[in-house]
């Protein structure tokens, strides 16, 4: 066991949770305090489209902010519609829609050009069936017009091939709507299942009331299907016509509960600061994980054990990951595409393949990550097969100190700036043409990353 003393650094707050303790305490009736939240850009957006829609947040630090909610409220016409600025953040557009949907009024919802090639027609199908309106310039992508009037609740089916966001979004509406509201999943698989856990959890912290069924297959019939209750912290899987979610509407025109809330640490943030303590020469501790969070990328930890990485736990939430040769592996990373990248760049340097698995939806994030990551390995050397679903990384131990800085492109994607900064820890000098694409996630990372950098 390599005893030197490790590098230690701090995890960034979750964005995922962020978002949803932010826009659930905007709708919450009297004052919140929310505490260590991510401020980055998409938080920004997120925040500055709630206050346009009536809410009041004030930051009272760094991370610390006092939030006074409200019910939504937009334009009194389309010709003045409340702007929606979502820039590049999905996670603002599909769940924002679906809480403004829960208001009144007319909003614009629009972003950047990429934003624009991202679909959301999954979502606002569904909510149309429940009272929201919409009017698009490319149907089922934004820029979209909504007309809000409330939403009124009853039996809805909504796939999630794509995103799980679009459930995340209607589930955080659900409890306003008229009355009780029964979501159904369709289609023929379900991706990233374990973010669902996170809205579900933070809605139960802010006092909504909801049940979950799955199908009872030894009591149903092909005419009588039966239900047995389960916790959603115990779901691993989901499959399609086997799962219900009721949602009970809050009574006497009730609201999420005010509150003091505290955001814990970011796994998909912190997913470069462990790989650092694997790829460099020293081991890194990183601070501020939940060790039973519901996040999906806290796989990372199983991911890296089965390359060969040694982690340990520490005190309070310390994860410390050493130095370690690694193997490549066959992982089905579905429930986890965030981590995508940062596997990608870890397996680089591993012995033999790497194959990752079921990624299609990779293919509409802020880039085509899959073909990202190919592309951007080649310029070191590094062999990749890329298919529809799927990437094959031929990784090299031997990689490392090249003599030229590599100028790699960064598609304004937070996620493969930061995956392909790992290469320094090998000796490879890297640049790229938009750095400051991290800012919409982990503003701090060059700083830290530079830190660790220097005390390899």
């Amino acid at each position: 066991m390599d005893t030197e003393r490790p590098i230690i650094v701090k995890a960034p707050a979750s964005k995922s949770v962020s978002h949803r303790m932010v826009m659930g305490a905007s709708l919450a009736r009297g004052e919140s305090i929310v505490e260590n939240v991510l401020e980055s850009q998409d938080l920004y957006q997120t925040m500055e489209i709630l206050i346009g829609a009536g809410a009041q947040i004030e930051k009272l630090e760094q991370g610390k902010y006092k939030i006074i909610g409200t019910q939504p409220k937009g334009g009194e016409d389309m010709q003045h519609a409340l702007s929606c600025d979502v820039h590049e953040s999905g996670t603002t557009c599909r769940l924002i829609t679906a809480i403004l949907a829960t208001g009144t009024g007319f909003f614009h919802i629009h972003g950047a050009p990429r934003m624009h090639d991202r679909p959301i027609g999954t979502l606002t199908q569904t909510l149309e069936k429940i009272g929201a309106k919409f009017l698009f310039e490319k149907d089922g992508f934004p820029p979209f017009l909504l007309k809000a009037n409330g939403l009124h609740g009853g039996e809805v089916t909504i796939s999630l091939e794509e995103s799980s966001q679009f459930l995340s979004g209607l589930l955080m509406a659900a409890p306003f709507c008229k009355e009780l509201i029964t979501i159904y999943i369709g289609g023929t698989h379900v991706v990233s299942w374990p973010y669902v856990g996170l809205t579900l959890d933070a809605m139960k912290k802010m006092g909504a009331q909801f049940d979950i069924s799955i199908k009872d297959t030894a009591k149903s019939t092909d005419e009588v299907i039966k239900w047995k209750p389960i916790d959603f912290r115990k779901i691993t899987e989901i499959i399609p016509g086997e799962i219900r979610f009721r949602v009970h509407p809050f009574h006497n025109n009730g609201t999420y509960k005010s509150g003091n809330y505290k955001v814990e640490g970011d796994w998909s943030g912190a997913s470069y600061l462990l790989a650092a303590g694997v790829l460099g020469q020293k081991p890194v501790t990183v601070l501020g994980l939940n060790k039973n969070s519901l996040q999906a990328d806290k796989a990372l930890l199983d991911i890296l054990t089965q390359m060969g990485a040694q982690i340990e736990f520490g005190q309070e939430g310390e994860i410390i990951v050493y130095p370690s040769e690694l193997k490549g592996i066959t992982v089905d990373m579905a429930d986890c595409p965030d981590i995508v990248p940062t596997v990608a760049a870890i397996a680089a340097f591993a012995e033999g393949e790497t194959k990752i698995e079921n990624i299609a939806h990779l293919r509409i994030k802020e880039c085509d990550r899959l073909h990202a990551m190919a592309v951007e390995l080649a310029k070191v050397g590094i062999e990749t097969v890329e298919y529809t679903d799927y990437l094959i990384i031929k990784g090299n131990p031997e990689l490392q100190n090249l003599e030229n800085e590599i100028q790699f492109t960064s598609y304004n994607d937070h996620r493969i700036v930061m995956s392909l900064s790992l290469l320094n820890l090998r000796g490879i000098k890297t640049a790229f043409d938009n750095p400051l694409a991290i800012t919409k996630s982990f503003p701090e990372f060059f700083d830290i990353w530079k830190s660790i950098c220097v005390l390899q």
